[in-house]
């Protein structure tokens, strides 16, 4: 008997493998982009009211992910990306 985890193949990737990787690859590039805006001064904006504040890293780490998703997956719909199209 062999221990666990010796000699075992990685289980087959998901329907939905593809998503998960496409969605931690985004969220790494959004990371960047965050940690950058940390050392740089601030464009602060609202949208519904004085407390619902908006930067300008969140539109463009916004703009990436809808973008991105976009374009890997243009079949896939959500109630998100028809809102923000």
């Amino acid at each position: 008997m062999k221990p666990s985890g010796e000699d075992q193949a990685a289980p087959a990737a998901g329907p939905w493998e593809e998503c998960f990787q496409a969605a931690v690859q985004l969220a790494l590039r959004a990371g960047q982009i965050i940690r950058k805006a940390l050392t740089e001064e601030k464009r602060v904006s609202t949208k519904t009211s004085a407390a619902d504040l908006v930067t300008e890293t969140d539109h463009l780490v916004e703009d990436l992910i809808i973008s991105e998703l976009r374009e890997r997956f243009p079949s896939h719909r959500s109630p998100f990306f028809l809102v923000h199209m």
